[in-house]
């Protein structure tokens, strides 16, 4: 049997083990809530990704940090809109601004909505700051509508069934 870690609770969503190794983390115990996974993911970042409400409701809770940010520059607002799960945004947002999450990603909530499409997460988000909603852009220069514009795109190609192009590893004369 493995180690009993925040990660591993809450990759099998065990909120009961989850909710002891936080105790035992906060008595000083050395079970840590701010361990790594090989994403650079906290259990919190990690729950958030999942969507796993009950498992990040109870890492905040205990302490975990929302501020921390994995290897690809995303944050817990990040994850959670990724997951599609309002519920678990509306949770972060009491304890951490909107403007300051999206400060600290290398790609703003509403953008990962988008590119999700979570429409409902989407409108959720833009009712937060309408006015900066058209000016909100990921770390790469791409605006709210270039991204609709792309997914828009996608599902054309995807309805059409269009196949990739030739590559020397496919060709058929190969």
């Amino acid at each position: 049997m493995g180690e009993i870690n925040a990660l591993s609770c809450v990759g099998q969503d065990d909120v009961v083990s989850l909710r002891i190794v936080c105790t035992m983390a906060r008595d000083g115990k050395p079970n840590s809530l701010e361990e790594l996974d090989s994403y650079g993911n906290t259990a919190l970042l990690k729950a958030c990704y999942l969507g796993r409400f009950e498992c990040a409701h109870t890492l905040l809770e205990f302490g975990g940090n929302i501020y921390a940010m994995n290897y690809f520059g995303q944050n817990a607002l990040t994850l959670a809109s990724y997951s599609g799960h309002l519920h678990l945004v509306k949770e972060l947002l009491r304890r951490r601004s909107y403007e300051d999450f999206n400060l600290s990603s290398m790609i703003p909530a509403l953008c990962v909505a988008i590119m999700q499409k979570h429409t409902a997460l989407e409108a959720y988000l833009i009712q937060l700051d309408p006015n900066g909603a058209q000016e909100t852009q990921t770390v790469h220069g791409l605006g709210v509508e270039e991204l609709r514009g792309m997914m828009k795109q996608a599902d054309r190609l995807n309805k059409k069934n269009v196949s990739s192009p030739p590559t020397f590893i496919s060709h058929r004369l190969r």
